[in-house]
């Protein structure tokens, strides 16, 4: 097991799937479920936070159902009621809509970290905020600004040490197909990835 915690953020509002996402199922078992047997692979602490931890039904040995800290709805909110619960330093984050996470690549770009507060990939410009890792040093900082109003983390990052992983060549060699980006945002997603995983399989 790594020496981190993990949280999976399942409070989102899915407007353009059409209902909660965090529920829908591929072979069975929820997006939310998936991940969570995922996460306890490497990882003896994996949080699931969300509004309301009584919409689920499974029960995944060293998870824990957290409910968030604050009423707004945001990612803000899971990551900074995540580090107050975790139980080590260090926090890797992910949203529950992202079933097809490789954990290779999660344990590889945990070796990454070393005095920095986060840890993100960057792929063709694009920051992914919810596939990394944050540490309790930010913690700090995101209650500032989530006191001040603003929740996006994009305008937060740059009063925090970030390492930016742009380095594609590495995210390749762990998760070729780069599934672990491919967030179920609408209905067509959803299809797609069911067809994924009658392809593939989600132990991807």
């Amino acid at each position: 097991m790594s020496n981190f915690s993990c949280a999976i953020l399942a409070g989102g509002q899915s407007r353009r799937f059409g209902s909660d996402k965090t529920l829908a199922k591929i072979n069975g078992k929820s997006f939310t479920e998936i991940l969570a047997e995922k996460l306890c692979r490497i990882s003896d602490d994996v949080l699931i936070i969300s509004k309301d931890s009584s919409k689920f039904d499974f029960n995944v040995e060293s998870c824990r159902f957290v409910d968030d800290e604050y009423e707004q709805q945001c990612p803000l909110v899971g990551i900074i009621t995540g580090l107050k619960k975790c139980k080590y330093d260090t926090l890797f984050v992910v949203s529950a809509d992202s079933p097809f996470i490789n954990i290779n690549l999660v344990k590889e770009m945990y070796k990454l970290i070393k005095n920095g507060d986060v840890l993100l990939p960057v792929i063709d410009g694009k920051i992914y905020t919810l596939f990394g890792f944050y540490k309790k040093s930010s913690l700090k900082i995101l209650e500032f600004y989530f006191e001040k109003g603003v929740y996006r983390l994009l305008d937060i990052y740059d009063d925090l040490n970030v390492f930016y992983l742009d380095n594609l060549e590495f995210i390749l060699e762990y998760d070729k197909e780069m599934l672990s980006f491919l967030n179920i945002n609408t209905r067509e997603d959803y299809e797609r990835a069911k067809e994924i995983a009658q392809k593939s399989g989600l132990e991807i």
